[in-house]
């Protein structure tokens, strides 16, 4: 790949940013809420596992997602529940 092209390229990825694609919304969270949320996500995959289900590693990235602030506990739970549909 020529520099020519990696810099259309990157140029593409910037657009494809700036245009909201890929470009997830982040939520300010303090320290304590993003405690609680890790709280809360450890305690659904203990509750998990002793229902013998399998935390799969889409699972345990989307547990990261809620406590980062990237989604919030609505989309949490709809992600959760269409990932165990499937």
């Amino acid at each position: 790949m020529s520099s020519e092209d990696q810099k259309t390229d990157q140029h593409q990825n910037d657009n494809e940013l700036s245009a909201g694609i890929d470009h997830p919304k982040v939520y300010q969270l303090s320290e304590a809420e993003r405690s609680k949320r890790r709280e809360a996500v450890a305690f659904a995959n203990a509750s998990a596992n002793l229902s013998a289900f399998e935390i799969t590693d889409g699972m345990k990235r989307l547990g990261e997602r809620y406590i980062s602030g990237e989604i919030d506990l609505e989309e949490f739970v709809a992600t959760s529940r269409q990932e165990h549909a499937q």
